[in-house]
């Protein structure tokens, strides 16, 4: 009774929005079944009164938690749609919540103490599935097409765990580098192709402007630089990360190249003062301002541009340059996490209605609305943009959508390592502020404390190699524009 209380407080305090487009009761908590009935009896049980009551006129709510508030308008729109059109034929309403900053520390609670909702956006599937909180699609007849059309886009780390599907996902975020056309056509510039012609770009910026405007913004503040602006980007120069997917060893001297790309723009002067220590937000306020000629930018940065920070001039994101312009690769990137469902859907006979719900979830229709909103970019791409019919999509989103651009990597396995000393974040930090100035010695360092640990972790059956093996990478990653 006391977690209950707890729990009613801790959610009450930081939740942010709920909406419930029509009322009923939860089915997800039936009677309990006479004693002396098998398991396979109270699940049919359980499964028939649901039914029934639903039959009756009864609605079975399905409650579905979320962080994601950048999309948070389009999908109240949606799940209204749903539950005043194929909901309230099937006897199903969506209650639909959305949290704040403490979300992933609500939902473990609730979760843990069996008051979590049936549908969840999850950090922590291989816990969840291990403890029993979550349940396989594959024990959902109803969750099958989801399962087999989203294959190709999944993997263990992301919505697979232990031979099991437990999420699939759906979205991802793209980025590259967003260039002031202003500036660009001031000093006659054409956007860079190539690590050269970016570091002679910032130079004559930075030149041309007597240091009123600097070429680029490398954002270091921000916690996530070093994955989206240093280890994807290069990528598309030599073909897969600092982890490879097709040999499962680490090689971090395969990135020696941009860090030298980097500090020649450094040694120009033409890094933007304070970039050690400048946060996202500030790098963007920077650029709206045309103080900067190129900053690397997100997906989400379109509406950025346009409510937040501005811009009273013309910018275009392209692909980030490559060391060789006849020799590139396409940009990995990751999935977004993505939805889960609660066991107790299925101990309590309504997974069907949740499966019901949950091909509306992931149809082509909330994928479009999603993307003529530009809030979300589908995993299956052009299938989805192809589709749109709204007018005046910003040019700069149709870029980050081309998914001929990017291509899905599998996760890789720093997560489940014990690094001895610097981790690949410290060692980076100090290679760009001049702290460590033996690159090529610190990056084959790395290689080898990273691969001594992969190689413990293997060992102890901590990770299992396969699972971060990728062969049909190097296809993938093959240009085609």
């Amino acid at each position: 009774m006391r977690l209950k209380k707890y729990l009613g407080i801790l959610l009450s305090g930081i939740m942010v929005l709920s909406m419930a487009a029509c009322a009923g009761t939860d089915k997800g908590q039936t009677a309990a079944p006479e004693s002396g009935q098998t398991e396979a009896a109270k699940q049919q049980t359980k499964q028939e009164q649901t039914k029934a009551e639903a039959g009756n006129g009864d609605i079975t709510k399905v409650t579905m938690w979320s962080n994601d508030q950048h999309d948070q308008a389009v999908y109240e729109e949606r799940i209204k749609e749903f539950n005043e059109t194929i909901g309230k034929e099937k006897g199903i309403s969506v209650e639909y919540t959305v949290y704040g900053s403490d979300y992933y520390t609500t939902l473990d609670v609730a979760v843990t103490a069996g008051e979590g909702p049936d549908i969840f956006k999850c950090n922590k599937i291989g816990n969840y599935a291990e403890a029993g909180y979550i349940m396989p699609w594959e024990d959902e007849a109803g969750l099958k097409g989801l399962v087999d059309r989203f294959a190709e886009y999944n993997a263990p780390g992301y919505g697979e765990f232990g031979q099991k599907t437990y999420s699939i996902p759906f979205r991802v975020t793209t980025y590259g580098i967003a260039c002031n056309m202003d500036i660009f056509n001031k000093y006659g510039l054409k956007t860079p192709e190539t690590w050269d012609e970016m570091r002679a770009c910032a130079k004559a910026i930075t030149e041309g402007s007597k240091e009123q405007a600097y070429g680029y913004a490398l954002a270091m503040g921000y916690g996530s630089y070093n994955y989206f602006y240093l280890n994807l980007p290069n990528a598309a120069s030599v073909g897969d990360e600092y982890f490879n997917h097709t040999t499962g060893r680490y090689d971090f001297e395969s990135l020696g190249g941009f860090f030298g790309h980097l500090q020649g723009i450094i040694d120009d002067k033409s890094m933007f003062p304070g970039f050690e220590t400048m946060d996202g937000d500030t790098a963007r306020a920077q650029f709206s301002a045309g103080n900067v000629g190129m900053i690397g930018v997100m997906s989400s940065d379109v509406t950025t541009f346009k409510n937040q920070f501005p811009c009273d001039f013309e910018w275009e994101v392209i692909p980030y340059p490559v060391q060789d312009a006849s020799n590139r690769y396409k940009e990995p990137i990751g999935v977004s996490m993505s939805y889960v469902i609660n066991s107790k859907a299925s101990k309590g006979g309504y997974a069907d209605k949740v499966a019901e719900f949950m091909n509306y979830l992931y149809s082509d229709e909330v994928f479009v609305a999603t993307n003529e909103a530009q809030v979300d970019i589908s995993v299956l791409g052009d299938e989805i943009t192809s589709k749109s019919k709204v007018d005046g999509l910003d040019p700069n989103w149709i870029r980050f959508s081309d998914m001929d651009v990017y291509c899905i990597k599998y996760p890789n396995p720093d997560g489940d390592l014990s690094i001895e000393g610097d981790s690949y974040q410290d060692v980076y930090n100090k290679i760009l502020t001049g702290i460590v100035t033996d690159v090529d010695g610190a990056l084959k360092d790395l290689t080898e404390r990273y691969n001594k640990a992969l190689d413990e972790a293997v060992a102890s059956g901590k990770v299992n190699i396969n699972d971060y093996i990728d062969p049909n990478i190097a296809e993938k990653m093959k240009w085609g524009k």
